[in-house]
């Protein structure tokens, strides 16, 4: 009797899941309600957050929207990853990025492990990298682009320090340009300092003997020595800023939760 009835609620549950189709789209952690990426780049860039949060155990979260319902971009992207159950672990780890694009707004929230991991300084850093792509409005590369970067900084935080100020990522150094701009700055500055040397030299004529390059009179010095007496040298700790303006500042959502982010425009 009990197997029947387990088996009777077993096939209730997948009726249902097959009626309501919807409530595995909630799970997803690409939810693009504003329509900016085709078929393609949806399911790409859905396999890259799903990678990154499983190997992580942190939710990597993107939604775009035309409406913030009458919220500001914080409180909507925080309401949103509370509604939708976002959050991996006992403390709900996740990192949710919004783009709104009624008014152009982004927003960024953290909650749990992911307010350690990003940094207000982070955040900054972050967005720096995707606001030319959004701007530009080629939204695709700019939510790659922060994935990438979500995935770089989860796992600074899991080995060292969390990226922050005085501790951000350093920018690859493009040698190839870099060596161009310098060969280019440095014939410049040899033909412009050689051409006035020349102008200045134009009086000057070859002599026959050295003793035309002496002045008359110069050579009087008989002997001359140095002697090293002694030197004073003084050292001082550099101090330290106690006020570096690091780590990450947080607030309450409307369901009582506390998250870290940011928020602007693009």
């Amino acid at each position: 009797m009990k197997k029947r009835i387990s088996v009777f609620l077993t096939v209730i549950l997948l009726c249902l899941a097959c009626a309501f189709p919807v409530w595995a789209e909630t799970e997803s952690r690409l939810a693009d309600q504003a329509g900016l990426l085709d078929t393609d780049q949806k399911e790409s860039l859905c396999n890259t957050l799903d990678e990154i949060s499983e190997r992580e155990q942190v939710d990597v979260i993107i939604v775009t929207t035309n409406s913030l319902e009458g919220k500001t971009a914080q409180a909507y992207a925080d309401d949103y990853f509370i509604d939708h159950g976002y959050g991996q672990g006992e403390d709900g780890d996740g990192i949710l990025f919004l783009v709104d694009m009624c008014d152009r707004n982004w927003a960024i929230a953290t909650h749990g492990y992911a307010i350690e991991a990003f940094t207000d300084a982070g955040q900054e850093y972050i967005m720096e990298q995707v606001k030319p792509y959004l701007s530009d409005g080629d939204y695709n590369e700019a939510f790659q682009m922060f994935a990438m970067k979500c995935d770089d900084f989860i796992m600074q935080a899991d080995e060292a320090e969390p990226y922050d100020v005085g501790n951000l990522p350093k920018e690859p150094f493009d040698v190839g340009a870099n060596l161009l701009i310098a060969l280019a700055v440095g014939l410049v500055a040899g033909v412009l300092i050689t051409g006035n040397m020349r102008r200045k030299l134009k009086t000057v004529r070859k002599q026959d003997q050295a003793a035309s390059y002496v002045r008359q009179g110069s050579m009087k010095v008989t002997r001359s020595n140095e002697y090293y007496l002694y030197s004073t040298v003084s050292k001082s700790a550099k101090p330290k800023n106690e006020d570096s303006g690091g780590g990450s500042s947080t607030h309450t959502s409307s369901s009582g939760d506390t998250f870290g982010g940011s928020s602007g425009k693009f």
